[in-house]
């Protein structure tokens, strides 16, 4: 199991328990002390789901498929992700667009015989023969 889906686990946890506890507070509150405990766990909230798209920004950068695949997600959250249309496989697709986009805005450097770092570092004759193909 990676670390986000372990991560995930604890902060749905925490996340049950300030939600449980937004819907028993008092609304609309009556008391100045009524208010204040209520725009705390507001704040806990926004607070507590900045932690979990900041560690999964993070966790992108080590395992870009395992978030997007969503192992943590439940069957239904899946088969939605599905009916709207995001599938696993939609990361090679992106993927490709990307590296498409990164090698038509270079290609006159790439024919110029200037390295970029991408697509293999083609040689002008390199990219002829597969331009013929």
């Amino acid at each position: 199991m990676s670390s986000f889906n372990k991560f995930y686990e604890t902060w749905f946890d925490h996340l049950n328990q300030l939600v449980q506890q937004l819907s028993t507070a008092p609304k609309p509150p009556t008391t100045e002390e009524q208010h204040k405990h209520l725009a705390d766990l507001v704040t806990q909230t926004m607070t507590h789901y900045a932690e979990y798209y900041r560690v999964k920004s993070e966790s992108v950068e080590r395992d870009v498929f395992n978030i997007f695949t969503a192992p943590w997600a439940s069957t239904l959250e899946r088969s939605l992700h599905w009916i709207t249309g995001w599938r696993p496989t939609t990361v090679f697709h992106l993927v490709y667009t990307e590296s498409s986009i990164m090698f038509e805005s270079n290609i006159m450097d790439i024919l110029r015989g200037l390295r970029t770092g991408d697509l293999g570092d083609l040689s002008p004759s390199q990219f002829r023969q597969v331009h013929y193909i």
